[in-house]
């Protein structure tokens, strides 16, 4: 028998489940226009949690673009937290890859470009992912490539059995960051898209070790594809992934945008370094410093280089002003003296 939800939705049949959610087909009710409703069950978020979440799904429903799946509404009812989103015509990739096996490099770089173009929209709208995979990336019966599921991957897994959940089963895709519990930004949807792009064209995951373990290797490896396993990727795409999966988040590009124009461009494009990021940086120098060979052409070396001549013009000026206010305090000595007698 079919429910109702707010009065505005009709609850049909039953898609999945999980410990935390289920996910239905439904209906507005009136027009029997199809939808995708997902419920969480009560329990499964604090109430600090539900205000994030209704925050966000307000975000979410002034986005407007083709790349990103349209919710049309998000509230918590007696069934628990909520999100009613619209039902995509087409294939998720996850379909597509079981079906095909890998995807042709155009192919692949095509739905790249779409993902990362729908990302890029709704960064600018201060709204991450984190949580891509290929279960939500969906192409539709016209070739579009459509994002779901920006709400629950985003606030929900805050929640501490969710966490314990993504690392325990569902955790291939996550960004090493948000294994750590450690903020997220941009990066931590390039690091996941890469992932993803890197299983489209090798046919293969990029991370072959499942729950706990897989989530410990992400964590503490860098270069989670051995380069043995890019080798037969054209070479461009192995130098676009290898920095897309770079496990420190400032290594890889810090936006959609910049990974789309690596792929478009065929060559990894390099972005200015923010100056609050020049702290990790020399973090990891010191941490290769007597472990790792330093190469001298390398990024990071040339960055101190640029950070260094910035820190010498900066004590060039210091030394200018000290003087001037050795000066000023000389002559108000002086001054002092002379009008005193």
């Amino acid at each position: 028998m079919d429910q109702i939800l707010k009065s505005r939705y009709k609850i049909s049949d039953k898609i999945s489940e999980t410990p935390f959610s289920v996910t239905y087909r439904g209906s507005f009710i009136g027009t029997d226009k199809p939808v995708i409703i997902k419920i969480y069950k009560r329990g499964t978020l604090n109430s600090l949690l539900i205000r994030e979440m209704k925050q966000k799904v307000l975000g979410l429903s002034l986005l407007n673009h083709h790349g990103v799946a349209k919710l049309f509404d998000g509230d918590y009812g007696w069934q628990g937290f909520y999100y009613v989103r619209e039902q995509i015509e087409g294939e998720s990739l996850q379909a597509i890859m079981q079906r095909k096996g890998k995807i042709d490099i155009d192919k692949a770089m095509a739905i790249a470009d779409q993902a990362l173009t729908a990302l890029e929209a709704a960064h600018e709208k201060g709204i991450l992912h984190a949580g891509l995979k290929p279960t939500n990336i969906f192409v539709d019966n016209q070739g579009i490539v459509k994002l779901t599921d920006f709400v629950v991957q985003g606030e929900i897994k805050d929640s501490l059995p969710q966490k314990i959940f993504s690392l325990m089963d569902n955790g291939q895709y996550t960004s090493p960051e948000e294994l750590e519990g450690k903020p997220l930004s941009p990066a931590a949807d390039v690091f996941s898209l890469g992932m993803i792009i890197y299983e489209m064209v090798s046919g293969k995951p990029a991370l072959l070790e499942k729950g706990l373990a897989g989530s410990i290797k992400k964590m503490k490896i860098d270069g989670l594809v051995p380069k043995e396993e890019l080798a037969p990727l054209p070479p461009y795409l192995k130098d676009v992934l290898t920095k897309a999966l770079r496990k420190d988040p400032l290594l890889r590009f810090p936006t959609a945008n910049d990974f789309r124009q690596s792929l478009e461009k065929k060559m990894v494009i390099a972005a200015p370094v923010a100056d609050q990021e020049l702290a990790a940086i020399f973090e990891n120098i010191v941490t290769q410093y007597g472990g790792e060979e330093i190469d001298s052409n390398s990024e990071l070396l040339q960055e101190v280089g640029r950070i260094n001549i910035r820190w010498g013009k900066e004590k060039h000026r210091n030394w200018i002003l000290a003087v001037f206010i050795a000066a000023a305090v000389a002559l108000g000595i002086l001054y002092a003296f002379f009008f005193a007698l």
